[in-house]
């Protein structure tokens, strides 16, 4: 695994986390345009940090990893973490890290892909077709209309794809999407977190219901248009939409503070007028 530090030292912290068959270069558009804010530290994930040393294993594994970096570096607390795709995986474990503290985070295109009896027969199958992509630098047009991504973005993505993946990491990759909804999730009712996906993106329904069980104030921002992964493709979009929920959480965090101040006082009243 390897972790980046970009921009403002004393700025907010973010955690970048990408997608299948990439790394930290997934975000290269981006980081310029937040650095200035923030303190950003771009993950790659074990298996994609082009040193052919580290093989994925799991999204728990990659999640207390990242758990004690942030404890170590960060002294426990992140404020806002990214995750794309199979960064959605171990974000999901990271939220629940009883030694860490995220304030808030946003899921992208966490689809659900389980498919039942056929995963088995996807895990013989897909897994050297997507280590063929890695190595080719090319996606077929299937796969094309699968993810709702366009030619031209598609060509971005390929060339962000790191060296020395191998068909291990990759299979793995795909048991942990598979699988991952069937975590039992821990519910955190006042968490802060949104899910966002692109309109041509699929199997994102049953992903945000079992979402809604573990985050109750689940935030839904659906792009128009835009395929799987494609919002990395506008950087600008990306950091407006991110400000947005940066703002948009700290309003419901003044509302819910005003709920609980709220209640500690009619609680209080109840006591004097029955001690």
């Amino acid at each position: 695994m390897e972790i980046k530090r970009f921009g403002n030292i004393e700025g907010k912290t973010m955690m970048l986390l990408h997608g299948n068959l990439m790394c930290w270069r997934q975000f290269e558009d981006l980081i310029p345009l937040l650095e200035r804010k923030f303190c950003v530290y771009a993950v790659s994930f074990d298996g994609f940090d082009g040193t052919g040393e580290t093989t994925y294993t799991t999204a728990r594994d990659q999640a207390d990893k990242l758990a004690a970096y942030i404890e170590k570096e960060l002294d426990g607390q992140l404020d806002l973490l990214f995750a794309e795709s199979l960064g959605c995986g171990p974000a999901v474990f990271l939220k629940a890290s009883p030694t860490v503290q995220i304030d808030r985070m946003i899921l992208s295109g966490p689809e659900y892909l389980d498919f039942g009896v056929l995963n088995r027969l996807i895990l013989k199958v897909m897994p050297q077709k997507q280590y063929r992509t890695a190595h080719e630098k090319y996606m077929p047009a299937w796969a094309l209309r699968f993810m709702g991504q366009t030619e031209q973005g598609m060509q971005t993505m390929l060339r962000r794809i790191p060296d020395h993946i191998s068909l291990e990491s990759v299979r793995a990759t795909w048991e942990a999407g598979l699988y991952l909804y069937r975590t039992d999730f821990l519910v955190q009712p006042d968490a802060k977190v949104a899910c966002w996906y692109g309109e041509k993106e699929g199997h994102m329904k049953k992903a945000i219901q079992r979402l809604r069980t573990a985050y109750p104030s689940l935030i839904v921002r659906c792009f128009p248009g835009f395929g799987h992964g494609e919002i990395i493709n506008h950087p600008a979009l990306l950091v407006s939409e991110m400000e947005h929920f940066w703002q948009t959480a700290r309003q419901w965090q003044m509302r819910s503070r005003i709920r609980k101040v709220k209640y500690n006082e009619s609680y209080n009243i109840r006591r004097e007028i029955h001690p």
